[in-house]
């Protein structure tokens, strides 16, 4: 019964979904109003019976309702107090899951849409949500069409007792997944992959209604600078996750499904940045909307490398015809119809967008959207690179890190370079004398602050790696293959440079702000500080973004780039001592067992962690936890904090001789990693801070208004 209501709703979904982009699109094309009312109502319906979806499939996992495959699969069999979120959680732990409640969030972002914009039925906002329907469709297709898609397929009945209960335990959720990061990991990134369906949404309604004008931005603008805050936060969380539960002791290694959420957010700046100039100054017109279509499309390939089996890598779902058919349909789909529509109303866009000079704000806006492009397609080729045909470069080819790390650290030192220098320079044309002026300050501060680095590059870095490249082995493998060791220190060095730079331009241009408002408005500090995100969010906003990404730009210089690691076989009798780096690690002795509720067992090995000068920092009992349903081994790592580094120790296991495996890893500067992120995402959510309307829409409702009135 529980099935049937589910796929019911599923359909009637599709149904409706069909039906309401039919009604908003053609009624703006036959001037109905009738029939673009109906098609905004049915936009409301949409939302609902996928609200309903939802609600059925979370009913289940709280009540422990197994008549649904989807829920014996993916229901947390745990005693941990946090299993109340995690029966939340379930209902996007698995392939049908997630991709429901994907569908879901996009329909509920056109409900929103349609909510604040029904009382001026304007067309760009018809028609996007009437295109914003269509995919919304789509995705409802792949749920209704593939069996592996579906979370409303029954349970069979010989896996069922009488009363419902299964007839033998279910392996259930992952334990993997069984964390707090997990629980927020995955909303976070849909929230962000569906709010990015919007901006191509009304891209599409600006050429189909050919209003070229900057409204389209104006009203979608806030929702892009929204979705990107949760595809910041998602991939934080993601690096989170992967730092503390896989064992690793690192937070990304460029698996396909990692770089799926990093094609969108690349090209998410890239978007913003155009909107930005689009709505100011008139210019970057096709480039927002190239913008907007590549990363609704990079969205798409995400999903479609997840679970097409395009690419082979430990996140994804198994093979889907269905999936690999009507995503890679629905991105050619998107790539065509910006084509045709920017070939149909060529002669109508007057973009602005002639850079006088390079050395310009114009110009680093104009190279921060190549950067963001080439870096993001590059990243892409190299991920699908395994699948592609021989004949074509690299193709057949499974891409390891190093090449990745190649390209990445050029392009993210030259964005950073553009973010520190870019807010210092002039529109059009850029005074020699003024930029000289505003840039004194930040460069001698930002000097000060990379003597520091350099002191500890000089004393810490260089006798790491040659430490590193002197022991052997796959880690000093990965520092050569880089180069030369001129050739690495160099990128560390810019890269400490940049860091520098950009902290201290994106702090010296908020003082620069908040003084303003002291000088002119004779508000203390603290209130002209506060005063300064209230009245200017979108650019005291990006500001405090910049100096979140000059902090993590300095974590990831150390702790991407001289981590030391090594993996110790032990016996682990008591007093036995291992040192790597600046510790000393002494075993209590041998292993200890437990077991929890559900007969899972836990085994963990205890240790105390001194410096070398005999200081104890901290006792950690790191351990492995055995699935008693699946035997999967889950590794909880046992981690130390310092200001200046992690130390990482995990307990791999036993081995064949009875000796134990512990890995340790020291990862400098990795705090910065997690600060700069935190700093980052409330910089971007400060600038998504409400505003006063834009010109364009506060003009349009002015004239409804008189025209009401007269």
């Amino acid at each position: 019964m529980i099935a049937m209501a589910g796929n019911a709703l599923q359909v009637l979904a599709l149904a409706v979904a069909l039906a309401a982009a039919v009604c908003l699109i053609g009624g703006v094309k036959l001037r109905r109003e009738g029939l673009v009312n109906t098609g905004y109502l049915l936009v409301f319906a949409n939302a609902l019976m996928l609200t309903g979806c939802i609600a059925i499939i979370l009913a289940c996992m709280l009540s422990e309702n197994y008549s649904l495959a989807y829920v014996v699969s993916n229901y947390p069999v745990t005693d941990s107090p946090l299993k109340p979120l995690y029966e939340v959680s379930a209902v996007w732990a698995g392939r049908q899951g997630s991709l429901l409640l994907w569908t879901w969030l996009i329909s509920v972002y056109a409900a929103v849409v349609a909510w604040k914009r029904m009382h001026a039925t304007d067309d760009l906002s018809s028609v996007a949500l009437g295109v914003t329907e269509v995919i919304v469709a789509l995705f409802t297709a792949t749920l209704v069409l593939s069996e592996s898609n579906n979370p409303f397929m029954p349970t069979a009945a010989e896996y069922l007792n009488a009363d419902g209960t299964l007839v033998s335990p279910a392996s259930g959720m992952n334990p993997l997944l069984m964390h707090w990061a997990m629980i927020l990991h995955p909303p976070a990134t849909f929230i962000g992959y569906a709010g990015v369906t919007l901006p191509f949404a009304y891209a599409m309604a600006a050429l189909i209604c050919g209003d070229l004008s900057a409204r389209w931005v104006e009203l979608c603008d806030r929702l892009a600078v929204f979705a990107f805050i949760f595809l910041t936060i998602g991939m934080a969380l993601g690096a989170v996750w992967a730092y503390v539960v896989l064992g690793w002791g690192g937070f990304w290694a460029w698996d396909a499904v990692e770089n799926a959420s990093l094609f969108s957010w690349l090209t998410s700046v890239a978007m913003i940045h155009s909107f930005t100039m689009y709505r100011k100054h008139g210019c970057f017109k096709k480039w927002s909307m190239f913008a907007a279509t590549i990363t609704f499309i990079f969205v798409v390939l995400g999903t479609f490398i997840t679970r097409s089996g395009l690419v082979q890598s430990v996140h994804a779902f198994a093979e889907d015809p269905v999936s690999t058919y009507f995503f890679l349909g629905i991105m050619v789909l998107a790539g065509l119809a910006f084509l045709i529509g920017l070939v149909y109303r060529h002669g109508t866009y007057e973009d602005d967008d002639q850079i006088e000079s390079m050395v310009s704000k114009n110009g680093s806006y104009y190279l921060t959207n190549i950067v963001m492009i080439v870096g993001a397609v590059l990243c892409a080729y190299l991920t699908i690179s395994s699948s592609l045909p021989s004949f074509l470069p690299l193709g057949g080819q499974v891409i390891p890190a190093g090449v990745y790390n190649a390209v990445a650290r050029p392009v993210g030192t030259l964005f950073c370079l553009l973010m520190a220098v870019c807010p210092m320079l002039g529109w059009r044309k850029t005074d020699g004398a003024s930029f000289a002026r505003n840039m004194r300050v930040p460069a001698i501060a930002g000097a000060v602050i990379f003597c520091g680095f350099m002191v500890l590059f000089v004393t810490k870095f260089v006798p790491v790696y040659n430490e590193v490249v002197a022991a052997g082995g796959d880690q000093a493998a990965a520092y050569t293959e880089q180069g030369p060791a001129l050739y690495y220190f160099a990128w560390t060095i810019l890269g400490f440079f940049t860091a520098s730079l950009l902290f201290t331009s994106s702090l010296y241009l908020l003082g620069r702000g908040m003084s303003a408002r002291v000088r002119n408005k004779g508000e203390a500090a603290p209130l002209a500080l506060v005063n300064l995100f209230r009245h200017s969010p979108a650019q005291a906003g990006g500001y405090l973004a910049h100096l979140g990404v000059a902090i993590a730009l300095a974590g990831l210089v150390g702790s991407t780039m001289y981590v030391t690691e090594r993996t110790f076989d032990v016996s682990a009798t008591p007093n036995e001592t291992v040192e790597v780096g600046d510790y000393v690690l002494t075993f209590d002795g041998g292993t200890e067992d437990s077991f929890d509720a559900t007969d899972n067992m836990i085994r963990a090995v205890g240790m105390t962690v001194y410096d070398r000068s005999g200081r104890e920092l901290g006792h950690i009992a790191p351990s492995m936890e055995v699935s008693a349903a699946t035997s999967q081994q889950t590794l909880n790592a046992a981690v130390i904090t310092t200001p200046l580094e992690d130390l990482f120790v995990a307990f791999q296991g036993v081995n064949a001789d009875g000796s134990l495996s512990i890995h340790v890893k020291i990862n400098p500067l990795i705090l910065l990693n997690w600060i700069g992120a935190g700093v980052a995402v409330a910089g971007i959510a400060l600038a998504c801070l409400p505003r006063r309307a834009t010109p364009l829409l506060a003009a349009d409702e002015r004239a409804r208004e008189e025209a009401r009135r007269g």
